[in-house]
């Protein structure tokens, strides 16, 4: 039996439907006050909203400021499949300590404390995305509360329950999942609670929000991390006035991009062909009829002279962690992959044929695209194995040029993190993220960052079982350091609950027991720009800066910590890969 989902506001006194004609499995609970949409009076999206024009990304304040104003949102009955949850009424603000079963009670055998994870397993590109994670935090003392699994355990199809994270908000003390449904989470958590994303750094996780964020803070020194690039259509004439005026720095070939993942919706293209090719239009069910999109966001200049190993083009895969933003804290881990295309690099085969809609609409070549998602069984290397193969004054100068890019990257980030932040208002240091940074070298041992991904898939798989150990000893590490330097475990919750002991997680003396948790990863504060030369307007400009950057007393202070901590020093100088 399914029925219409409804969400109940108390503040107006009356009930909505969330997405007109979306059913859902009775017993579905949802936060009150359109916690399951984007906050319009009906949502006609029969699936999630898009975060950029709705609530959660700052759209419609005076909604989220009725919601606030309800200390205790109502719940639409219990929960879902078991996992967790009250019976209806008022949700309860502390995180449950579950034990483990037959433990004993009493000083002498006190029960082992849980606390409450929630992975979006179906909003996840594959089923395994986050085994990894799941195992970690397991073996931190969590345990797992939901969401419903990605495919049918008995048939191995996929399922879509259509319940997620942000809809079960007393069912978890810690959400994973991706950007657009953990978002709808973030001015809802509560003070114990946690998330795995960020609001705000959306600003650099999409192809076309990275290049802004970064053309908007450095200017034209953007085109030294990220190849030149220009928006579509907006910036159609500036593209094609920097094509004319610069016919020696033109390269000859562009690749047109959207914003779909997995090494998909691109299309390589010479220079004479790309201003007709970016006019490629799509239609969509969603839209009325006649009604067209543009296919093309972004037109990116290509690096036509690869670094090439035998033959072959690569990517570099890094994992980047912000534990916090308030202040500002990141790190970079010390593993990685090279993900090889599994066809030679060939410049005078650029697509292969795609679907009927348009002669446009095919794809690069295979051997211009270094996605694992499309190389699945391709050759992988560690960062080690690169390392062994460059040199080491080779690898130490390009680990340094990834480090310094992957910095003023999440830099360029700030000024629209924090008015999101500002606008959302999660706890403090309730958020955090984990991110994979890709990277493609250049023939005179440049890296080009390309794209900075929200989720990054954590499932090890390949056909050859050397390679899928290789895979697992370096994503492995990457995660179980992340929940570690994280200190996710039962008193990390517990801190944070009403009653419970706090911590100050914004001075320098906990970020040096950060620091001391860190494992593998590494950290890169003090390749920002430094807040006295990046505050003001003034400042900025000295420094070339087109715009300041929000920094705080709490950055300041930890700004002047990593200069004289000399554990921190020694982090920040260490070069993987090289003894």
């Amino acid at each position: 039996m399914e029925k219409s989902l409804h969400w109940v506001d108390g503040s107006l006194g009356h009930v909505n439907s969330i997405c007109s004609g979306t059913t859902w499995p009775v017993g579905t609970r949802v936060a009150a006050a359109g916690a399951g949409h984007c906050g319009q009076d009906v949502c006609s999206s029969s699936s999630s909203c898009d975060l950029s024009g709705h609530r959660a990304f700052g759209a419609h304040g005076s909604l989220r400021q009725s919601r606030r104003q309800n200390n205790k949102p109502a719940l639409v009955k219990a929960g879902y499949g078991g996992t967790g949850g009250t019976d209806g009424g008022d949700a309860d603000d502390t995180p449950a300590t579950q034990v483990a079963p037959g433990a004993k009670a009493g000083p002498a055998g006190a029960r082992r404390r849980r606390f409450r994870f929630w992975i979006d397993y179906q909003a996840l590109s594959s089923p395994s995305s986050a085994e990894l994670l799941e195992r970690a935090l397991v073996a931190a003392g969590g345990v797992r509360t939901g969401g419903p699994p990605k495919t049918d355990p008995a048939t191995g199809a996929k399922r879509d329950d259509g319940v997620y994270g942000y809809m079960h908000m007393d069912a978890w003390d810690l959400l994973w999942s991706v950007t657009a449904k953990a978002a709808l989470a973030a001015d809802l958590l509560r003070g114990h609670q946690m998330l795995g994303i960020i609001p705000g750094l959306l600003a650099v996780s999409r192809k076309t929000t990275l290049v802004r964020s970064l053309r908007d803070l450095y200017g034209e020194a953007a085109w030294d991390i990220v190849p030149r690039s220009y928006k579509l259509p907006d910036e159609l004439d500036d593209w094609g006035r920097w094509v004319a005026s610069n016919p020696g720095r033109d390269t000859g070939l562009w690749m047109l991009k959207n914003n779909k993942q997995r090494g998909t919706g691109l299309r390589l293209v010479r220079t004479s062909e790309a201003f007709s090719a970016c006019f490629e239009t799509i239609s969509r069910p969603d839209l009325p009829p006649g009604v067209r999109l543009y296919r093309w966001y972004l037109a990116q200049q290509y690096v036509a002279d690869p670094l090439l190993i035998d033959g072959c083009k690569f990517g570099v895969r890094v994992w980047v962690l912000v534990s916090d933003v308030a202040p500002l804290r990141i790190y970079i881990h010390s593993r990685g992959l090279v993900l090889f295309s599994s066809h030679k690099y060939d410049t005078e085969l650029l697509s292969t044929p795609g679907g009927s809609e348009s002669a446009f609409s095919s794809g690069p070549a295979p051997g211009h695209v270094t996605n694992y998602a499309q190389n699945e069984n391709g050759d992988v290397w560690s960062l080690g194995q690169f390392a062994a193969h460059l040199g080491a004054a080779a690898w130490r100068q390009l680990w340094r040029a990834m480090c310094r890019s992957a910095a003023a990257a999440f830099a360029a980030a700030l000024p629209r993190g924090a008015e999101v932040l500002a606008e959302v208002r999660p706890p403090p240091h309730s958020c955090f993220q984990f991110f994979g940074l890709d990277f493609l070298v250049d023939r005179g041992g440049r890296p080009w960052l390309l794209e900075v991904n929200a989720t990054p898939s954590m499932k090890v798989e390949h056909t050859d079982p050397h390679v899928a150990d290789l895979i697992q000893a370096q994503k492995w590490p990457a995660v179980r350091d992340m929940v570690a330097l994280m200190g996710l475990g039962p008193e990390r919750f517990e801190e944070a609950a009403p009653g419970g002991p706090s911590k100050d997680r914004s001075t320098p003396a906990y970020a040096a027991d950060e620091l001391r948790r860190r494992g593998g990863y590494l950290p890169l504060l003090h390749l920002l720009p430094t807040p006295a030369a990046s505050t003001t307007p003034a400042a900025a400009t000295a420094s070339g800066l087109l715009r300041p950057l929000p920094w705080t007393a709490a950055d300041r202070a930890l700004r002047e910590w990593c200069r004289s901590c000399r554990e921190y020093q020694m982090a920040a100088a260490e070069i993987p890969g090289v003894s």
